[in-house]
């Protein structure tokens, strides 16, 4: 192969990616763009030391600034120009490449870490009291959003209120699945700065977690259909309307299963392979969980976002008890980390992608304002009736639940049976429906948007407008909205779970579980699940601990060689046992905490 031939095979290979035309360019990118997430660190670090501001600008916020002026700045001093095909064809510079990012990027390597770690970090008693109220909202409520959405924005073009822009109710719908997901992380960290009730908590968290996986599959198959022709009878419609809902229920139902399997997996690798004298092998063993599932299920014609969720769930419950104490803590900070850098990542793309239009002729502002009335709308319809609708059903089966629960409480931990109160108050509403902001996913979703007919600028530049929108102006209403609505904050964690208690869930699954899965997969099963699970551990728990950490103190071949100070290094860690038993006493009990949502960064 020629030289020339080489040199044209770089460029096609960068270009696809949304680059620029050689490796040299594209390392020039990347040091502009780890240079913009180094500013928004700081920034962030000096928001978080400005209470007031911070309390009306969310850190999200402040990475779609730094990446607004970045590409303000590039557009007004680097001369850019494009083709008709949206293409740049100046090729002279790397700053191009910042306002035109490949939506490959986001969904192979941006996007699972982030829905990893939301799974992760479910606390599972909680997310599971609430789990009724969690899976209507998240499921009924997006099914509801997405049509409700796509059927205003229809009409709405029909009778040309729109500005002349009038795409088809198939990429209407699609558009309405990927707006319909929510990205809640400004405001669950307002909500645990100021530590609300636990229920609204895990209502917003759980509600948000899978309503990202739900508007997922729906987006996947709705976007089949943008291009097709649309069929002109009523049973045609029929068929293809049974035809999504048998895709959206199989391929939702098919990731679920192969995401717990994947974290059934890691947990029976871990116990037939004990790496716990290997800590960085055992470390670099335990992450590929937050990537191997949305591969295998991208191949198998399932959805991977959805897969990497419920492994996320299923690795934190059966995976991690069988790691050392450090390589847990270690993984826990870095699945964490991860998830935080790539939400950073794509908040400054979204703004440098604000003046990454070529073509402001075809941005069409009627549809944009009437999408985000739309959306505002069909966030509406997928709270108020789902909760209206829960409230009623849950009366009628209260009593019923009471007398199953209370025969499985334990009486020596209450002194009367405890039945929580599933009912979704209206304060509550109003929360979940001002929770609705539009992120990450939502913009990943429209990068992705297929371009059949030529509109998928249009969706874009839509979905970025109602992105920020209810990013800075909701983000920013969620400390007075609190206040307004009577929430309980500052809520005093001995006295909620003296109120509240532990409500002892067991039934078939937990019976299931306890007697053929945790034993197949556990280490040490019961000793490991029932330090796991404990809420108040023993200090006698810790001295064990060290005490196992101090006879594992063998030659690790792969770590220690490389330092070539074996000697040292054991007498350090020997020297540090005191110290290492009292960090991991205090990271337990952090865990374990009902107020640990998962969003510290630290």
């Amino acid at each position: 192969m020629s030289s020339d031939d080489e040199s044209n095979k770089d460029e096609i290979t960068w270009s696809r990616v949304g680059w620029t035309s050689s490796e040299e360019e594209a390392s020039q990118y990347f040091l502009v763009f780890i240079t913009l997430l180094g500013i928004q660190l700081v920034l962030s670090k000096y928001l978080h030391m400005t209470p007031r501001l911070n309390a009306i600008l969310p850190e999200s916020g402040v990475a779609i600034i730094v990446g607004v002026i970045a590409g303000a700045l590039v557009r007004l001093f680097v001369p850019i120009s494009f083709n008709d095909d949206g293409n740049s064809s100046n090729t002279s510079s790397p700053f191009e490449g910042l306002l035109t990012f490949s939506a490959t990027i986001f969904f192979l390597a941006l996007l699972p870490p982030i829905v990893f770690n939301a799974g992760y970090t479910l606390r599972r008693e909680l997310f599971f009291r609430y789990i009724q109220p969690i899976l209507l909202l998240s499921c009924v409520g997006t099914v509801l959003s997405t049509l409700v959405i796509g059927t205003i924005l229809y009409f709405a073009g029909k009778y040309g209120f729109t500005g002349g822009f009038t795409p088809l109710i198939s990429e209407l719908l699609t558009f309405g699945a990927l707006i319909s997901t929510t990205d809640t992380v400004s405001i669950l960290a307002v909500l645990e700065q100021k530590r609300v009730d636990p229920h609204l908590f895990y209502l917003i968290f759980g509600e948000s977690a899978l309503n990202d996986a739900v508007g997922l599959v729906m987006f996947n198959a709705f976007s089949k259909h943008v291009g097709v022709e649309e069929p002109n009878n009523v049973l045609a419609i029929v068929v293809i309307a049974l035809n999504i809902a048998f895709d959206v229920v199989t391929v939702f139902i098919g990731s679920l299963v192969l995401g717990v399997s994947c974290g059934l997996g890691s947990g029976l690798l871990l116990k037939l392979v004990d790496m716990r004298h290997v800590h960085l092998l055992e470390l670099a063993l335990y992450i590929l969980i937050m990537y191997f599932p949305f591969f295998v299920a991208e191949e198998l014609k399932l959805s991977g976002i959805v897969a990497i969720f419920f492994s996320g769930i299923a690795a934190k419950q059966y995976a991690m008890p069988n790691l050392s104490a450090k390589t847990e803590n270690d993984a826990n900070s870095l699945f964490r980390c991860t998830a935080f850098i790539a939400e950073t990542v794509i908040f400054i793309e979204m703004g440098l992608s604000t003046f990454g239009f070529t073509n402001l002729d075809r941005i069409h502002y009627k549809f944009i304002l009437w999408a985000l009335f739309a959306t505002l709308v069909g966030r509406a319809f997928a709270i108020y009736p789902v909760a209206f609708m829960f409230n009623r059903l849950y009366k009628r089966v209260r009593r019923l639940l009471f007398q199953d629960i209370s025969s499985t409480i334990n009486s020596t931990h209450h002194d009367k049976p405890y039945v929580p109160d599933l009912k979704i108050t209206w304060p509550n509403c109003h929360m979940l429906w001002l929770a609705g902001l539009r992120g990450a996913v939502a913009y990943a979703l429209s990068k992705n948007f297929p371009d059949n007919l030529g509109n998928r600028e249009q969706f874009v530049a839509t979905t970025i407008f109602i992105v920020l929108v209810t990013l800075f102006l909701f983000g920013g209403l969620t400390e007075p909205a609190l206040r307004a609505l009577k929430v309980s904050m500052y809520v005093d964690e001995d006295e909620y779970m003296k109120n509240h208690g532990k409500w002892n869930t067991k039934g078939w699954f937990y019976n299931f579980e306890k007697q053929y899965i945790d034993p197949c997969v556990l280490i040490n099963y019961p000793a490991t699940i029932e330090k796991a699970t404990s809420f108040e551990v023993e200090e006698g728990v810790f001295h064990e601990l060290r005490d196992s950490h101090e006879e594992r103190l063998e030659v690790q071949s792969i770590e220690m060689t490389e330092l070539g100070h074996l000697g040292i290094v054991k007498r350090m860690e020997i020297e540090k046992q005191i110290e290492f038993s009292q960090t991991v006493k205090e990271s337990w009990r952090q865990r374990h905490s009902i107020y640990d949502y998962g969003l510290s960064i630290n």
